[in-house]
This record gives structure tokens, sequence and C-alpha cells, in this order.
């Protein structure tokens, strides 16, 4: 995957600053990040631990490389929180400050 440039004009749009902008994505890249790393690790959870026979090879776990693979595959979290900001898609409020 290569650099995909962003619209930065658009952004300030949807925001009221490119810093609150930037901040939105940024804790929302964060949430999905987290969602991924909860499914991951109870997909993991299900699978039945290995014995390993001698402690000088390593013994791959094909299931687990398997799961790895299939979530390597999704959209970088960065880009998708992008995605979902540029379309209207995220709701977000700011802390009142006194």
């Amino acid at each position: 995957m290569g650099i995909q440039p962003v619209d930065l004009e658009k952004m300030t749009k949807q925001g009221e600053t490119l810093y609150q902008a930037i901040a939105i994505t940024a804790k929302r890249a964060r949430q999905i990040n987290d969602e991924i790393k909860t499914e991951y690790m109870a997909r993991i959870s299900t699978l039945v631990p290995m014995e390993e026979e001698d402690d000088e090879f390593e013994t791959t776990n094909f299931d687990q490389m398997r799961i790895s693979l299939e979530i390597e595959k999704r959209g970088k979290p960065t880009l998708e929180a992008l995605k979902e900001f540029q379309a209207g898609k995220l709701e977000y409020r700011f802390r009142e400050t006194e």
C-alpha cells in the first residue's frame, strides 16, 4: 500500500480547526485499534495451545498465523478513521471549558 494524500482543507471543513480534526481522527483510530486487538485476543483465546516438544525449536501455530493474517489484511485504523471523519460518520463533542 502506498502513501495516500489527505485533503487538509476537507478535514478543516469537518472540524473547526485542523488540530481538532486530527485529534478526532486519532482518537477514533485508537478506538478501532482497540476493537481489533480485542477481537484478535478473543479469537486467539479459543485456540488450543501447542505443546512444545523441544526448547531449541519454535513450533508454529498455523491457526494463530491464519487469524493474524486475516486481521492484518484489514485496513489500517488511521485510514479507516479518516474515511469515517470525512464521510461525516463520526459523532464527537468537546469538553466544556470554564
